[in-house]
């Protein structure tokens, strides 16, 4: 297997349990020291976020940063000769050929992941594929899950909202085959994928009964034909004070962001009950994928 293959993330389908458990470790030594020794001073990274990002994009600068290496940031379109005709996979072979040591990525469906990483000689992270997977994103998650609750293996993760639409629905699926956990979705009947392979609660009161993890997305409204009422979702869905009392005090309450708040989650529920580990998922994500980028570069 080549350096390239190897180290690329593409989806959770590929990544060997003894990885992910490399990672964690990883990550729990990050968290005590961020500076750890790398071979990444002098390298460059490049970062291609073809759509708008926040945390992730923050998260893997941030890691660069603490690892030495220079990223090189393509933010959107503007600036950039994508403006002027250039394909995104134009873009990417061009910035590939100035050999940064990784080439992470965000874009839709349109970019074929699988195919450049074919092209490029350089490892390829998948930072948010379209509607494919979002894996750094699950694996924050997992690890987040395991810190608080001491492991991950027979969780009971309710994914509540725009599942059919979420890439990090799509690569928790992925993950809990690999970490033995169990996923639920749960949400109005236009939202949930048409897969049989994963339970469904119509109700969000039996949902958070069974749930030890309760992780609700954002609303995609501009994804649906069918117009729905934001406040009959809140009504029904959202963590709320009300809808959360069914959910036991020794389970987690999780959002991958960004959050609608008002919507998905009120605000004394993200700002003020103990249960909620949003900005706990945040922190991870620079562990997490500062531990992706150190293993990339040589490891410990």
């Amino acid at each position: 297997m080549s350096s390239r293959t190897q180290h690329s993330i593409l989806d959770l389908v590929s990544l060997e349990k003894e990885k992910i458990a490399r990672l964690f470790s990883t990550a729990d030594q990050l968290a005590l020291n961020p500076f750890l020794p790398s071979k990444g001073f002098g390298k460059t990274g490049a970062l291609l976020f073809f759509e708008a990002s926040t945390r992730t994009r923050m998260s893997f600068e941030t890691a660069c940063a603490q690892l030495g290496v220079h990223p090189l940031l393509l933010d959107g379109k503007s600036g950039s000769s994508l403006e002027k005709g250039e394909t995104l996979e134009d873009t990417v072979l061009n910035v590939a050929a100035m050999k940064p040591a990784f080439v992470i990525i965000r874009s839709g469906d349109e970019l074929d992941f699988n195919d450049i990483s074919q092209k490029i000689n350089m490892p390829v992270i998948n930072a948010g594929w379209g509607k494919k997977g979002h894996p750094t994103q699950a694996l924050l998650d997992a690890y987040t899950i395991r810190k608080h609750l001491g492991k991950v293996e027979g969780q009971k993760v309710l994914i509540v909202g725009d599942a059919r639409h979420s890439r990090v629905a799509a690569s928790h699926i992925e993950l809990a085959k690999k970490l033995n956990y169990d996923v639920a979705f749960c949400g109005p009947a236009g939202f949930l994928p048409e897969r049989s392979d994963v339970k469904a609660f119509g109700s969000l009161s039996e949902g958070l009964q069974w749930a030890t993890v309760a992780m609700t997305l954002r609303v995609q409204l501009e994804r649906h034909q069918t117009q729905y009422s934001l406040a009959d979702y809140r009504q029904n869905f959202g963590f709320t004070v009300q809808n959360l009392k069914d959910l036991s005090e020794k389970s987690l309450i999780m959002h991958p962001g960004p959050i609608n708040q008002g919507t998905e989650m009120d605000t004394e529920v993200l700002q003020k009950d103990p249960r909620c580990r949003v900005l706990d998922q945040v922190s991870n994500g620079v562990l997490i994928r500062q531990a992706i980028l150190l293993e990339v570069l040589g490891g410990l």
